[in-house]
């Protein structure tokens, strides 16, 4: 069995918010899932960190979703994570703007080309 703390519990709500397009749930929960973000477990901290880009996006705060894609992505190539890599991806195509900002095209370039 494993310890279900109020961590985990702040860890889901992210995750539920940025998944049900309802960022203040995530940005609420984000302090309290504190442990959850800082914990060695690089893999899933990086899935959790896209579900808080997820909650950026939805709300309009593409800087800063696309800064935590670009941080987790780096996570994901570096363990080559398909399960990471695939939603760093799909947070590229959750935005489609015309004239993507720099910070956008930044990550396409690290995403382009990835195989795995």
């Amino acid at each position: 069995m494993f310890n279900f703390n109020s961590s985990k519990v702040a860890a889901c709500r992210i995750s539920c918010g940025a998944r049900l397009g309802i960022p203040e749930w995530a940005f609420d929960s984000q302090e309290a899932a504190g442990s959850a973000l800082a914990s060695g477990h690089e893999k899933q901290r990086s899935l959790l960190v896209l579900d808080l880009a997820f909650a950026h996006l939805a709300a309009g705060r593409i800087d800063g979703a696309f800064a935590l894609g670009t941080r987790a992505l780096e996570v994901g190539l570096r363990y080559r994570s398909g399960r990471i890599i695939e939603r760093a991806r799909a947070l590229r195509r959750a935005h489609a703007p015309t004239n993507p900002a720099k910070v956008v095209r930044d990550f396409d370039e690290r995403l382009h080309g990835v195989y795995l």
